[in-house]
């Protein structure tokens, strides 16, 4: 069977570098790529509330904003998948795009084990230092497999 390695992405953040590592790895392995796009539940909402506690903007004002947020929001993840999308059929990779909503290490792991997946690719989620990659490779361990 051929080895899988998934690349993590949240709809916040979706870099080039991390992309372009996740490709090349899958290319190099001969592996199939799946990109994950874990969305937060509700981002625009939130950012809406957030806003809503300002207090002088309004209810329409916040309405609009909520609006703008999810259609840019929106265009943004289409525009950046699109771009893995070709930059992986240039090299031949073949690739899975999956999107899903809610708890990011829950739904991780749960697309890990279901694609029976051997190695994830991730952003990590704290402040790299000049002699780090932004991203780490986290392997799953093969109980999880089962």
């Amino acid at each position: 069977m051929k080895k899988t390695i998934m690349v993590v992405f949240s709809a916040t953040q979706i870099s080039d570098k991390l992309a372009d590592f996740a490709i090349e790895t899958a290319f190099n392995e001969k592996a199939r790529l799946i990109v994950l796009d874990v969305r937060g539940m509700n981002m625009s909402g939130r950012v809406t509330q957030m806003m809503g506690n300002v207090g002088f903007l309004g209810k329409k004002i916040l309405h609009e904003l909520q609006d703008d947020i999810k259609e840019t929001r929106g265009e943004f993840i289409i525009k950046a998948l699109e771009n893995i999308k070709r930059k992986a059929k240039q090299r031949g990779v073949e690739t899975e795009f999956i999107v899903t909503k809610g708890p990011h290490i829950e739904n991780i792991l749960r697309v890990a084990k279901e694609k029976r997946v051997s190695a994830i690719i991730a952003q990590k989620r704290i402040t790299e230092t000049v002699k780090e990659a932004p991203f780490e490779v986290i392997y799953i361990k093969d109980e999880i497999r089962e």
